[in-house]
């Protein structure tokens, strides 16, 4: 017979009795004048056992949040009301997400702070957004982001009570000071041109990541898929080896490393050369003299691009060693950000004659919409390229006329005394 589970304390607000698990709570109570303490015993319906010790920790934290949210009153200030919402968001979205919201509502905290909610008003947000652009000098782009965060943010106020009606809803960014703010991009310098992937692939020939910005091209990788490469995901001991891209790396409040992909989509699997399987051939026997030469010390992991002892990239470096490639050359665009590479393989394949579908497979994209923009300006670029070599040939600007010498000018004085 099995030996009956102690009663007590299972951990931090957790109790058990009777072979059952209950969340204690503190409620109060004022008599006189005076505040008293009373512990309630909350029934989670769950039996004393490990694996349901974590579902009641998790069910405590869920009260926790549903108390705090219930608290909100009167005097709730604008700070209070945006660490609810975080609160809540942290639970429902991914961690990259809930890391852009809190960026984006810093710019809120700062500007509000202890403003009560109950004082807000169509006004304040009006010199809030207008001052995003005059004195943050931030871009339309970023200031709309903003906006419909603290618009989500005002829309739990009204939800809880303490607003009739969302005030931001009401405000509508100035079209002036947007125009202003815009930088003024061109957006055929945002990737390579066929011309421009080969120097590109040329001036990185000998350097350490080579392999990884040649992958990222050829297979059209988003930076989180390019990191997110592990050699289980590289089949090269089958009939016909393949690339599987399925596990990511990404970075938020914290690095997360996660066996899923940014859309449905994104998930794909492309087959391999001979001389792609020859490359990662090469690329695993120097990851094992490196684990020979580093020894103990050697950052053992799955994973298929990381420094030279193991340890893994942090999700920013690759963005700054091609920055600093591009910077060394400037015959290259360089407006071109990292991404930029995944937009080169497009380029690559339309100027190979691919339609458009086949393009949008190979590279992964999830809405038609933003890959139809992208082939034309694409397109576009490529033909003016053309273009403009072809009119090269059959025009060309005058040549300047030869300056003249010293010599020149002494023949024409002997010339004058002659005469």
């Amino acid at each position: 017979m099995a030996r009956p589970r102690k009663q007590g304390k299972k951990a931090v607000g957790i109790q058990a009795r009777s072979g059952m698990l209950y969340i204690l709570e503190n409620e109060y109570e004022y008599e006189g004048g005076k505040k008293t303490r009373k512990r309630v015993w909350v029934s989670t319906g769950l039996k004393d056992t490990d694996e349901n010790l974590q579902l009641a920790k998790d069910m405590r934290e869920l009260r926790k949040h549903s108390r705090k949210n219930e608290t909100l009153g009167r005097n709730t200030t604008i700070e209070e009301l945006i660490e609810r919402f975080l609160e809540l968001k942290n639970r429902e979205v991914a961690n990259t997400t809930y890391a852009a919201y809190k960026y984006k509502l810093l710019y809120v905290t700062k500007y509000f702070g202890g403003v009560k909610v109950r004082d807000m008003d169509e006004t304040k947000i009006m010199c809030f957004l207008d001052g995003l652009f005059t004195k943050d000098k931030l871009q339309p782009r970023t200031v709309k982001d903003i906006k419909m965060v603290f618009t989500a943010v005002m829309e739990l106020a009204v939800e809880k009570g303490l607003l009739p009606y969302n005030p931001v809803k009401k405000v509508k960014i100035s079209k002036r000071l947007a125009v202003l703010n815009k930088k003024r991009k061109n957006q055929s310098d945002s990737f390579f041109s066929y011309e421009e992937i080969r120097k590109f692939l040329a001036a990185v020939k000998d350097h350490p990541m080579y392999e990884f910005f040649y992958v990222t091209v050829f297979f059209a990788l988003r930076r989180e898929e390019a990191l997110g490469l592990r050699w289980q995901s590289v089949r090269l001991n089958v009939k016909n080896p393949v690339l599987v891209i399925e596990h990511t790396v990404t970075v938020g409040t914290e690095i997360n490393r996660l066996d899923t992909t940014k859309t449905e989509s994104s998930r794909r699997e492309f087959p391999l050369t001979e001389e792609q399987v020859k490359m990662f051939r090469e690329m695993k026997k120097k990851e094992e003299h490196y684990r020979w030469l580093c020894g103990s010390s050697y950052h053992e992991n799955d994973y298929v691009f990381k420094h030279e002892d193991g340890s893994l990239f942090y999700p920013d470096y690759p963005s700054k060693v091609f920055k600093q490639i591009v910077k060394a050359n400037p015959d290259l665009p360089q407006a071109i950000t990292l991404h930029g590479l995944r937009k080169s393989c497009v380029s690559l394949l339309v100027h190979q004659g691919w339609d458009f579908k086949e393009v949008m497979t190979w590279s992964g994209h999830a809405d038609p919409g933003t890959m139809a923009k992208f082939y034309a300006l694409v397109k576009e670029k490529e033909t003016k390229q053309t273009i403009s070599k072809g009119l090269e040939a059959l025009i060309k600007p005058a040549e300047d006329p030869k300056p003249e010498t010293e010599a020149d000018n002494k023949e024409e004085v002997h010339e004058e005394e002659e005469s």
